[in-house]
C-alpha cells in the first residue's frame, strides 16, 4: 500500500430529511420542553441539533462498535472524564512527568485519542480527531409542533378527584444540513512534540476503521433525546464525502447553500481532492465502507 492509498482528511457534508423527532432541546421550564433554535447571519431563526449532541452520538457509537479492552478504565465505563480519570495519566501527572509523556500515555486509549479530552491538573488538552457542526434545518423546510400529554399516577383513575399531570413536548420535522470532519493523519499523533506516540501502523488502521464504523452506526440509526417516544423517521440523505490524500484540507461547504455540491466539485478539482457523491443512506454507507480499504496518512 503506497502513500496514494493513505487518507489525510475526510469531510462529510449532507442534507438529511428527519421527520417527527425531538433529538435535542434547550431544556424544560415548568412542564414545557423548548426545542433548540439558532440564529443565522441574516437573523433568520431555524431549528437545530447541536454539534455536542452529534459528537456524543459518534462517541457512543465508537464505544459500541468494537471491543474495549484497549480503552482506559475511564472510557471502558464511557465516563465523560476520559483521560482525566485515567489512573495511569493521573499517576504520571503526580510524578510530574513531561507533558508530552502524559499525552502519550493518554492517547494509548483509542477513544481518548479519537474524541479528545481535557486534563485540568496538567493544563493539557487533546483536540478531537472528529468534529461536527450544528445540524441546521433549511430555513424554509422545517416545521415545529407542540403536543400536550397527560400522565396519571397508578390508582388515580379510580378516584373522583384524580390529579392529572399535563406536560408539553416538541416535535420537529425538517431537512437538515450536516457537516463533519475526520482527520486520520492525527491518529496517535502527539501534538506536544509533533511526532507520533503510536507508531504501530496496524493499530492506527484499526482506529481509523473504527472511527468510520462509528459514523456508519450513528447514521444508520440516529440516537438522541426523547427517542423512546419520538424515534426519528429518517426519509433519506444526500451529499458528498470529500477525501484528501495529501496534506491539503478538505473543503467543507455548508449544505445550507443551495449550490453547495457545485462549489465542492470546483474546489476539489483544483485541489486534487476526491468527491464521492451519494443519493441515499445505503450509498453513503457503501462509500464509507470503501474508505476502510485505505490507511491513515502519516506526517513526516
Amino acid at each position: 500500500m503506497n502513500q496514494e492509498d493513505k487518507v489525510y482528511e475526510i469531510g462529510l457534508v449532507l442534507r438529511a430529511e428527519i421527520e417527527a423527532h425531538s433529538l435535542n432541546n434547550e431544556g424544560t421550564v415548568g412542564n414545557v420542553t423548548e426545542p433548540r433554535s439558532i440564529a443565522l447571519a441574516d437573523g433568520t431563526i431555524t431549528d437545530g441539533i447541536s454539534g455536542e449532541m452529534l459528537k456524543h452520538m459518534h462517541a457512543r457509537a465508537f464505544w459500541t462498535v468494537g471491543t474495549r479492552e484497549s480503552f482506559c478504565k475511564s472510557c471502558q465505563e464511557f465516563s465523560p472524564m476520559k483521560a482525566s480519570a485515567n489512573p495511569d495519566v493521573n499517576e504520571a501527572v503526580k510524578q510530574k512527568k513531561p507533558i508530552s509523556d502524559v499525552l502519550g500515555i493518554a492517547i494509548r486509549c483509542p477513544l481518548c485519542d479519537a474524541h479528545g479530552f481535557l486534563i485540568e491538573e496538567a493544563a493539557l488538552s487533546r483536540k478531537s480527531l472528529v468534529e461536527f457542526g450544528w445540524a441546521l434545518a433549511l430555513p424554509d423546510q422545517y416545521h415545529r409542533t407542540i403536543q400536550t400529554h397527560s400522565r396519571v399516577a397508578p390508582g388515580e383513575k379510580t378516584k373522583k378527584e384524580a390529579v392529572q399531570m399535563l406536560y408539553d413536548r416538541p416535535t420537529r420535522s425538517g431537512i437538515y444540513a450536516v457537516i463533519s470532519l475526520f482527520q486520520p493523519w492525527r491518529i496517535g499523533f502527539n501534538d506536544v512534540v509533533c511526532k507520533y506516540s503510536l507508531n504501530d501502523a496496524q493499530e492506527r488502521k484499526k482506529r481509523y476503521e473504527r472511527t468510520i464504523d462509528a459514523y456508519k452506526a450513528m447514521l444508520t440509526r440516529i440516537e438522541g433525546a426523547m427517542t423512546t417516544t419520538r424515534l426519528p423517521h429518517v426519509l433519506g440523505c444526500s451529499g458528498a464525502i470529500i477525501v484528501s490524500k495529501k496534506p491539503t484540507p478538505v473543503c467543507i461547504i455548508s449544505p445550507l447553500q443551495e449550490n453547495f455540491m457545485e462549489d465542492i466539485k470546483k474546489i476539489a478539482q483544483k485541489e486534487n481532492l476526491e468527491v464521492h457523491e451519494f443519493k441515499s443512506l445505503a450509498e453513503l454507507l457503501e462509500k464509507l465502507d470503501a474508505l476502510k480499504n485505505c490507511m491513515p496518512f502519516t506526517i513526516g
